[in-house]
């Protein structure tokens, strides 16, 4: 059915009717990015290109739709349209919903199922931390990382997911693109995803300056970050996904270890990655996925797929 701005799905993706799935899918990317709020769009225009992909990207919905609806109409909302509401009290008012019960997106009904089982949907938790093989568990840096990812998880668990009821903590991600796309944990909350690595460190102070992260001074190797969260961004182009790379030092001290940045580093500028210690973790992501759209929201198609990328 058309918006109400009288636009059809058609005219939100700037389809034609005979269009391919193929057609579909490059528009609905197309338009998730330039329609996001955190890109310059508005909610409004977000949500209706979101709502436009659900009926036109399912087979089954996109032919009950042209049956019903054989004319298309004009009208289509500008993918440069913005949002009136001054975006401070967007943020206040996101910071309130994310405190909310969860809403489950798209609507569904008993004729139209949702594409998870609620009772899977309305869990908090899925997944498991990785575990490596049997060579990774002798060498130095897979234990370190193992132990990080299995401490992240259960602080997220035990002081993120009950103070957020729409979030989602997807452990263990392995995703079946050409990449092979891994991350250590997925926290989905709205149209935001947090993507999160986590390693367990010797003492001593960090530096991180927004590019390299040092560890008494020697740079530290084989961080993946910045391309699962570049892939993920590719996999998820409808919501905002930025990382976290979580360094862990002494057990019951949270804010070690200290991970310093230059005078000159702007900690409160908007970066797709930031470093943090267990101190920082929840608040930094909280902040993230609540200043988002619909923060309560849980989008049921990216949980699904998200889903399939868990290694339980």
């Amino acid at each position: 059915m058309p918006d109400a701005s009288g636009a059809s799905p058609y005219d939100i993706l700037g389809l034609a009717s005979d269009a391919t799935d193929k057609q579909i899918k490059d528009a609905y990317r197309r338009a998730a990015r330039t329609s996001h709020p955190d890109l310059g769009g508005s909610e409004e225009l977000f949500h209706a290109v979101a709502v436009a992909y659900e009926t036109l990207g399912n087979p089954a919905r996109r032919q009950k739709y042209d049956a019903g609806n054989g004319t298309r109409r004009t009208g289509a909302p500008g993918a440069g349209a913005r949002s009136s509401q001054p975006r401070a009290a967007a943020r206040s008012e996101n910071t309130e919903a994310a405190k909310a019960p969860p809403d489950y997106l798209p609507p569904f009904s008993p004729t139209e199922p949702p594409v998870v089982p609620l009772i899977l949907a309305g869990r908090q938790l899925h997944g498991a931390p990785r575990q490596p093989g049997i060579f990774g568990r002798m060498a130095g840096a897979a234990r370190a990382r193992v132990e990080g990812e299995l401490r992240t998880a259960a602080i997220l668990e035990q002081s993120l997911l009950p103070t957020y009821p729409a979030a989602r903590l997807i452990n263990g991600l392995k995703f079946p693109n050409s990449a092979g796309t891994t991350a250590g944990h997925a926290v989905l909350g709205g149209y935001r995803i947090a993507v999160l690595d986590s390693f367990a460190a010797t003492p001593g102070n960090f530096d991180w300056d927004g590019r390299t992260l040092r560890h008494q001074g020697r740079a530290v190797q084989g961080l993946g970050i910045t391309n699962t969260v570049r892939e993920m961004q590719d996999l998820f182009p409808e919501c905002n996904v930025s990382g976290w790379l979580v360094v862990h030092g002494a057990r019951g001290n949270p804010f070690d270890p200290v991970i310093d940045s230059p005078p000159s580093f702007d900690r409160s500028a908007p970066s797709a990655i930031q470093v943090v210690n267990a101190g920082t973790m929840v608040r930094t992501i909280r902040t993230f996925l609540a200043a988002g759209p619909q923060p309560n929201v849980v989008q049921l198609p990216v949980l699904a797929r998200l889903l399939g990328a868990a290694e339980d």
